[in-house]
């Protein structure tokens, strides 16, 4: 099992696929498994970086403050630490939020930006979101089926809430949030959102984007509260940044929709090879 020990922290990472480098950073709690419907279909095209971010999966899981700087220093040294010096990044949901710290702060190490059901600010209603999700870990536990229960409602569609294949997410879910983080870090990485201003960052960005939003998102909608940055921020601050809304798609484009999520990412980022 390859790992690095970077800043302090030993990071779990893997290889697979050949290609231009993709490197993918998931969502709070998620971990690697965030990508786990579609890394497969990716890697045929790329050469694939999967990672757990500090805190998260197989990496260490120390107790301290969680930011986004602190997440884009470590995938920075990750990076450094494997020989690779450029590569596309794909962040989904905080992993976006990662994403944009990344590539405004170490813009020379990213080829490609996609950045998807994410936010560059928290409004009201998602900081609240948050702290609805810290009460929620703290009382019944990483897997306990309250906290499982309230991530599908705000990552779903009511659409696939209603489908037979709804208690299998949940349970999923469930067992994804039990092995890949513990209420300590889901807790900090709750703050981290709470706390977040990425917007100064939106304007220094210069690798190429997209930006990915469901119209049904409720968790990362397209557009937040006056107080919050949402896809449609980030597309408009990012210099020629292109916006794709997914029709009838909620947070979780990866899992509902993994065909055409795959396809419209792949499309984007070889077009920035070939244009690179």
């Amino acid at each position: 099992m390859p790992d690095v020990t970077v800043n302090g922290c030993r990071l779990w990472y893997e290889l697979r696929g050949a290609g231009d480098y993709l490197l993918q950073i998931g969502g709070a709690g998620f971990a690697h498994e965030n990508f786990g419907m579609v890394t497969e279909a990716f890697s045929k095209q790329f050469t694939i970086i999967d990672f757990d971010l500090r805190g998260y999966g197989l990496s260490d899981r120390p107790l301290q403050e969680y930011t986004m700087d602190v997440w884009a220093d470590d995938v920075a040294a990750l990076l450094a630490a494997i020989g690779v010096a450029k590569t596309h990044v794909h962040g989904s949901s905080m992993g976006g939020m990662v994403a944009i710290r990344l590539a405004a702060k170490y813009p020379e190490l990213v080829d490609g930006l996609v950045i998807g059901c994410s936010a560059a600010k928290s409004d009201t209603m998602s900081r609240d979101r948050w702290e609805i999700w810290k009460a929620l870990a703290r009382s019944y536990g990483m897997g306990g089926r309250p906290l499982a229960l309230e991530i599908a409602g705000q990552a779903l569609t009511r659409a696939f809430l209603d489908s037979e294949q709804a208690p299998i997410v949940v349970a999923n879910i469930q067992g994804v949030l039990e092995r890949n983080c513990s209420v300590e870090v889901f807790c900090g990485a709750c703050d981290a959102m709470l706390a977040m201003d990425l917007t100064p960052d939106l304007p220094r960005i210069t690798a190429p984007t997209l930006v990915m939003c469901g119209d049904q998102d409720i968790l990362t909608p397209l557009t937040q509260g006056p107080q919050g940055a949402g896809s449609d921020v980030i597309a408009r601050l990012i210099p020629g940044a292109e916006l794709c809304l997914l029709e009838g798609i909620g947070h979780t484009n990866l899992m509902e929709a993994p065909e055409l999520s795959v396809e419209i990412v792949t499309a984007f980022l070889q077009r920035v090879s070939t244009q690179g």
